[in-house]
């Protein structure tokens, strides 16, 4: 029995490898397909931000530091992408020249930064460094991508699945912004795929308690790299949780040990937070040289972010923000050459095929309306998750109308197009005459 137990395991390590292989390959064929390596085909993505990771790692190519481990970079005429440039050349840099960026952690900096200087010993020319790391950004996300879309598959089947990529495939902003070394679009990701793989670890009732480590590494490494849209990733690690305890109340199973998965996962990724302003609190110590100091830094970026001190902005209010980006934002969530899909139109579309969901299974199958409550759920959560940065941080929200857009695509876009497929599988069955039942 040891023997095959022991065999067992092996296999199931070399199916979980094979596995991760072949995710990663189908990131990388995206990434390749859709140009995502290159982005003087595809575009960028806010620049003046992703600056700083350019700076950072420019600064670790050439030795050079500073206290605390901070991006920043070597400002020189203060063009938006200076230290990109510079950064290509390899040029050498006064170290007394370079300005460092405390108001994060910055670990997306010195991350990259170890990663170039390993490729420098193959690559020397700066622009093939810089195109590799933007490939391995946009395979990542694409990784990313295929592991919950293959959640998906497990609960809701292989269309709302592919719905779910096709979403990802046919954003604009996603193809521009996964390649972005300073967002690090694929950690946005963490926090949900956290929550699916804590209710795929739960068997018979039972979550192993190291399981909680997830959503609280998740929540950490993502707050390393910027707590921006923090609201966003608290409830995107809850939201396959709160499917499980839905299905479980349709289902007459006991749902309320999910109630306590829920909290123990919300508190595990508030103990994430904590830690990486730890982080951030020391990192402020080592560079302003009192704790005092870094703790009076930390609260002034708080206070800019939620508009307390920002005087350019503090007459916005949250209905404005509110109204701005559900309203009257005209971006395009989802692109196919002429046609465009903006927030109005898919919300409303969502809703009226809830609508006549509901009212075809009233008539032909009143049982199988509570398996409505489970997918509603999710797309209402996926919804609350960015407008829950709108209400909490408005200051931040009505200063960067070229980012904010983006947080639709977490998960609110690819939620609705999985849930339309899913609407209409639930449609054809109820509308099936009944011999073929």
């Amino acid at each position: 029995m040891g023997a095959l137990r022991r065999a067992a395991a092996r296999h199931k390590v070399l199916a979980g490898l094979l596995a991760a292989a072949l995710v990663l390959g189908a990131g990388v064929l995206l990434t390749l397909w859709r140009h995502n390596a290159d982005p003087y085909l595809t575009g960028m993505w806010d620049h003046q931000s992703q600056d700083l990771v350019f700076g950072r790692m420019l600064q670790m190519q050439q030795g050079q530091t500073t206290p605390g481990g901070f991006m920043g970079g070597y400002r020189i005429s203060g063009e938006t992408s200076e230290n990109r440039y510079l950064f290509r050349e390899n040029a050498a840099q006064d170290p007394a020249a370079f300005v460092v960026y405390p108001d994060q952690s910055g670990l997306q900096g010195t991350a990259f930064g170890i990663l170039n200087k390993a490729l420098g010993l193959l690559w020397p020319g700066g622009e093939t460094r810089e195109r590799i790391l933007y490939g391995l950004n946009s395979t990542l996300f694409y990784a990313a991508t295929l592991c919950l879309c293959g959640f998906v598959a497990g609960v809701w089947g292989v269309g709302p699945a592919l719905a779910w990529l096709a979403a990802v495939l046919l954003a604009p902003w996603l193809q521009r912004g996964m390649k972005d070394l300073y967002w690090c679009l694929w950690l946005w990701w963490l926090p949900a795929l956290a929550g699916a793989l804590l209710c795929a670890l739960t068997r018979r009732g039972k979550t192993p308690p190291w399981a909680f480590a997830l959503p609280f590494a998740a929540v950490w490494l993502r707050c390393l790299c910027g707590f921006e849209f923090i609201s966003v990733y608290l409830v995107l690690s809850e939201i396959p949780l709160v499917f499980c305890w839905a299905r479980c109340l349709c289902g007459g199973r006991p749902a309320r040990m999910w109630v306590g998965r829920m909290v123990g996962a919300g508190l595990a990724g508030l103990g994430g937070m904590a830690a990486a302003l730890g982080v951030w609190l020391v990192q402020g110590r080592l560079f302003f040289g009192g704790w005092a100091a870094s703790l009076e830094n930390i609260r002034a970026i708080v206070a800019l972010r939620n508009s307390l001190t920002d005087d350019s902005v503090s007459a916005v209010t949250v209905p404005q923000v509110l109204r701005t980006y559900l309203l009257d934002d005209a971006a395009p969530l989802l692109q196919l050459g002429d046609f465009a899909v903006r927030l109005p139109v898919l919300a409303v579309t969502c809703l009226a095929a809830l609508a006549l969901t509901a009212a075809v299974l009233a008539v032909r199958d009143r049982a199988a309306l509570k398996t409505l409550l489970p997918p509603l759920c999710v797309w209402v959560l996926s919804l609350a998750a960015p407008v829950s940065w709108l209400v909490l941080s408005k200051a931040h929200s009505a200063a960067h109308p070229h980012i904010i857009p983006m947080l639709w695509h977490f998960a609110f876009v690819p939620v609705s197009c999985a849930l339309l497929v899913l609407l209409a599988k639930t449609l054809f069955r109820a509308l099936r005459p009944a011999h073929i039942h």
